[in-house]
């Protein structure tokens, strides 16, 4: 029969396999803290997107306010509701300004920034 001598451990191996298991060990805590990384921005995420979704509504009501307060007719009314005895202008009362025309250079430089031209 043939039976095996039992070998003492070399310090060699015993180091070797310590630091493999450690390092599967380390591989592991740094998977799971990435994905509990990653799990905790995706929430954030989808928090600040609820967030930013909310203002936009809020953004577009308060345009729909802000449009219908400018209307000609919202603002008579509330001159009205204020007594603030405003009335539309008299006609010698408006001064029109002729809007001036460019010089020829600058009608040039115009047409070339226009066009995309480099000067």
């Amino acid at each position: 029969m043939n039976r095996r001598k039992s070998v003492p451990l070399k310090p060699k191996t015993v180091v070797l396999s310590i630091c493999v298991c450690v390092a599967f060990c380390l591989a592991g805590i740094g998977y799971v803290w990435a994905k509990t990384q990653v799990w905790g921005l995706s929430r954030e995420i989808k928090q600040l997107e609820t967030r930013r979704d909310e203002l936009r509504r809020a953004n577009d009501a308060l345009q729909r306010t802000y449009a219908a307060m400018c209307t000609p007719r919202e603002l008579d009314a509330r001159v009205k509701r204020l007594n603030l005895g405003l009335t539309p202008p008299q006609p010698d009362q408006i001064v029109r300004l002729a809007e001036p025309f460019p010089l020829a250079e600058q009608r040039i430089q115009l047409k070339i920034y226009a066009a995309g031209g480099a000067e």
